[in-house]
C-alpha cells in the first residue's frame, strides 16, 4: 500500500487516494492512527516508526513508516520511502531542502514531498505552505546537501500530541539526570496523587504504574502547615519514591503530600 490517506470524496474514478468505497481495513487503519494522536495535527506518536527521516546514502534521504494527521486528514506510510536529494551546485555552495507531508485537496492525497531550497554559501530552509483546504504541509525534516551529495538530516517533526515531547537533561532515558542535552520523546507518562505522610521520616510512595526509567517528581503540601514547611522527594526509582516534610526548625512534619511525576512510559 505504501502511502495512503483519507477520507476524501469518493468516486468511481478513484483519483488520488479516493476510492469507490473505503473498506473496513481503511477505517481500522484510520482509527489506529487517530487513537495515537491527542493533538489535531502532526506525526502520530508511537505509531509504526513515526516517519523518522535518516541519511540513507549520498543524495538519498529515507522516510520510515508511520502515520500522521494533516489538515484534518489521516495518513499512513507503511513502507520506507526514499527521497532523492540532488547535489548542490556551485563551488562552496550547499542547499537546505525540506521534506514534508503535503495534503493536496486538488489531488485528493497526502504525499511525502521535497521542497527544494536555493544553492548558496549560507543557505536557508525553504518555506512550507499551510493553506487549509488547498495545499497544507507538515514538516518532517531539513536536509542539508553539499556538491558531493553528502547529507545532514535534521529532525523537524511536530507531534499530534499534548504530552511531553521536548526534554532537557543529561541522560537519554533517566529523566532525573541533570544536563543541557535536548531529547525528543514520543511516549511520556504523567501520574499524580495525594499521600498522607503518617510517618515522621521518609514515606515510600508507589507509582500506580511503573515508568520505564526514573521520572522527575514534584511534591507539595496542603495548607495549614506553618514554619516554612519544606516537602522533599528522594530515592526516586522507576516504581516509587520517598517523600517527607520538614519545618524550618529541621523537624519532620506529618501532613498530606501532593505529588506529580512525569517520565518515560
Amino acid at each position: 500500500m505504501a502511502e495512503f490517506s483519507g477520507y476524501w470524496t469518493t468516486n468511481g474514478a478513484g483519483s488520488g487516494d479516493q476510492v469507490a468505497s473505503y473498506t473496513q481495513i481503511n477505517d481500522s487503519t484510520a482509527s489506529r492512527i487517530l487513537a495515537a494522536c491527542s493533538g489535531f495535527e502532526g506525526v502520530a506518536p508511537g505509531y509504526l516508526n513515526e516517519l523518522a527521516c535518516t541519511d540513507k546514502a549520498d543524495n538519498t534521504c529515507a522516510v520510515n513508516t508511520g502515520g500522521a494527521v494533516v489538515d484534518g486528514k489521516w495518513y499512513i506510510n507503511d513502507a520506507s520511502a526514499d527521497v532523492n536529494i540532488p547535489s548542490a551546485s556551485g563551488a562552496g555552495n550547499t542547499r537546505i531542502d525540506r521534506i514534508v507531508l503535503r495534503a493536496s485537496w486538488a489531488g485528493f492525497d497526502i504525499a511525502i514531498t521535497r521542497i527544494a531550497g536555493t544553492d548558496a554559501v549560507s543557505p536557508t530552509a525553504p518555506d512550507i505552505t499551510q493553506t487549509s483546504g488547498t495545499t497544507y504541509d507538515i514538516q518532517l525534516c531539513q536536509v542539508l546537501v553539499d556538491t558531493a551529495g553528502a547529507l545532514t538530516v535534521t529532525d523537524e517533526r511536530t507531534w499530534a500530541s499534548y504530552s511531553v515531547i521536548y526534554r532537557q537533561g543529561g541522560n537519554a532515558t533517566d529523566w532525573s539526570v541533570a544536563g543541557t542535552s535536548n531529547y525528543v520523546h514520543t511516549k511520556s507518562l504523567f501520574q499524580c496523587g495525594a499521600f498522607n505522610c503518617t510517618v515522621a521520616g521518609p514515606n515510600t510512595i508507589e507509582f500506580p504504574q511503573p515508568f520505564s526509567a526514573k521520572p522527575i517528581v514534584f511534591v507539595g503540601v496542603s495548607g495549614g502547615i506553618t514554619d516554612h514547611a519544606m516537602p522533599c522527594a528522594e530515592q526516586v526509582t522507576n516504581s516509587n519514591f520517598q517523600a517527607w516534610v520538614a519545618n524550618g526548625s529541621g523537624n519532620y512534619v506529618k501532613t498530606d503530600v501532593f505529588w506529580l511525576a512525569v517520565g518515560p512510559e
